[in-house]
């Protein structure tokens, strides 16, 4: 059992589709618990952004395109809004010039700040370094690791 909501990052919502078993197990005792997972408007875009190129390039990907949309209109989607405007600012420039190459990272950090949730990744070292770096907390869970760590 979580403490409260958490959001889900793009790369989880991919270990996910892709069946891994942790997430997958995680992600039916979140919904358990809440009823719906919990991602941000920008994961939505940065999914449907890679599905838009590959469908564009002739790539047989509908099936997995519905799957994600059905999804989507399954899940709680968190805007970007003027708070996480304020807290991606604010990350962004304390930020190196190659962490600021992860925009779709810093808004999505951004989004988890302003809603002060936990932020569920396996990528924890740019996240690690981004708050590093703007003196920011973040917690982070992976739902990846056989612990589900956060920290």
């Amino acid at each position: 059992m979580l403490p409260g909501p958490v959001l889900l990052d793009t790369d989880t919502l991919s270990e996910i589709s892709r069946g891994h078993p942790g997430a997958v197990a995680r992600a039916r005792a979140y919904l358990g618990q809440f009823g719906k997972l919990t991602i941000s408007s920008v994961t939505v875009f940065e999914r449907r952004r890679g599905y838009c190129a590959a469908l564009r390039a002739g790539k047989p990907y509908h099936e997995q395109s519905r799957a994600f949309e059905a999804l989507v209109n399954d899940s709680l989607v968190i805007p970007f809004d003027e708070s996480a405007a304020g807290f991606a600012a604010t990350i962004w420039a304390a930020a190196s010039r190659a962490q600021r190459q992860g925009l779709g990272d810093i808004l999505i950090a951004a989004t988890a700040l302003a809603q002060q949730l936990p932020l569920v990744t396996r990528n924890r070292r740019d996240f690690n370094g981004l708050m590093k770096v703007s003196g920011l907390t973040l917690p982070l869970v992976d739902w990846t690791s056989k612990s589900a760590s956060r920290g």
